[in-house]
This record gives C-alpha cells, structure tokens and sequence, in this order.
C-alpha cells in the first residue's frame, strides 16, 4: 500500500516536470522565431537599400559620363564664337545684332542641331526625391550636390540668354548693333565660363561616383 501510495504520489511531479519544460522549449522556439524573424528583415532592409544605393550611383554615374560626353565639344566652340563676336566692329556695318551673332556662330558639334547642349540631371533628381541621397557617403553627396548646382548655373545662363539678349527688340536693329553685340558677347563669355566650369567640376567627382557605384 506504502509503494502504491508513493508510485501515485511521484507521478503528477513527473508530469508536471515534464509539462514545464515542455513549455519553455516551446517558449524557447518562440524567442529564436521572433529574433530570426527580425533579423530576417532587417537582412531584407539593408539588402534592398544596398541595392538601391547602388541603382543611384550607377544611375548618376552614367548621366555625368553623358554630360561629360556632350559639354566637351561645346567649350571649345564657345571660346571660338566668343573670339569671333570680339573681332567685330559693331560701330560699322548694316547687319543686325543677330546677324552678326549667327554669322560669327562656328559649325555646331554633335548633331549640329543647337548651338548648346542639354545636359541631362534625371538621375539626380530621382534620387533626391527618394530620399537616397541618405544612403550615399557624404563626401560623395556633396561633391555631387556641388555637381549639379554648377550644372544648374550653366543652365540658368543659357536661359538668360534666350530671356535676354535674345528676346529684346533691339536685336533686330541695325542701329542698336554695337549694343546687341556686346551684350550677346558678355551673355556667351558667362555661358562659356560657367561650362569651363562644369566640365571640370564633371572630370572632377567623377572618379569618386565611379569608385562608390563600384562598391555595389
């Protein structure tokens, strides 16, 4: 009776031992769940953002090399044009200021289609827009910021020239020729120093866009 009472009394011990760690193995396999499950996407986030980071780069990289491309031929056009319009002497001759500015145009390179070119700055502002800037070094970010506002201040000149010299009817004149001249010259020697400028700007953050793309 003894032994019967004893063999009764040990069993819901046992179970009840065995039930606990039953249920901190289970509690266990939740934990290591939820922490795999987190790391999981936190693995997931940075790997997507790498990717995009690298999409950027790639992207921006591209679109100076393209810019590089297009700008190089204009520079030294403009400095010819610039030392043609300078030759002239606008206090003698019928031509109008816009004669002249056509006459002393060099060939046009490239197409042959304007005489300035248009730089593209897409890839810039998308990753502005989407906030990638954030994950690009940020010597990188800002020697590409630096980029595009020298890009920006060439673009503006060419706009000034097109909403200014261009535009105003004294251009049109044959008496107002030696103003329209001047005026087209120190307009075109601004786009020109501006471009000078960009290109080397351009030639210079380059190697270090290519250098951070090539990371990815």
């Amino acid at each position: 009776m003894q032994d019967d009472t004893a063999r009764h009394s040990e069993a819901p011990a046992t179970a009840t031992g065995r039930s606990a760690r039953h249920w901190l193995f289970e509690g266990a396999l939740i934990v290591v769940s939820v922490l795999l499950g987190f790391g999981l996407s936190e693995f997931r986030e940075v790997q997507a953002e790498r990717d995009m980071t690298g999409r950027v780069l790639n992207g921006i990289r591209a679109e100076i090399e393209y810019n590089v491309s297009v700008l190089e031929p204009f520079v030294p056009m403009h400095s010819r044009w610039m030392d043609a319009l300078a030759k002239v002497d606008a206090s003698e001759g019928s031509q109008t200021g816009l004669e002249v500015w056509f006459e002393t145009r060099p060939p046009l390179p490239l197409d042959g289609t304007a005489p300035f070119p248009s730089l593209r700055r897409s890839a810039w502002d998308a990753a502005v827009a989407g906030g990638a800037l954030r994950l690009i070094d940020y010597e990188v970010a800002a020697a590409l910021a630096d980029v595009y506002g020298m890009q920006d201040q060439a673009t503006a000149n060419v706009q000034r020239l097109a909403t200014g010299a261009l535009s105003t009817p004294a251009i049109y004149e044959a008496t107002s020729r030696s103003a329209s001249v001047r005026l087209l010259a120190l307009t075109l020697a601004d786009i020109h120093s501006a471009e000078a400028l960009l290109l080397a700007r351009y030639r210079q953050h380059l190697p270090a866009v290519i250098e951070a793309a090539s990371a990815y």
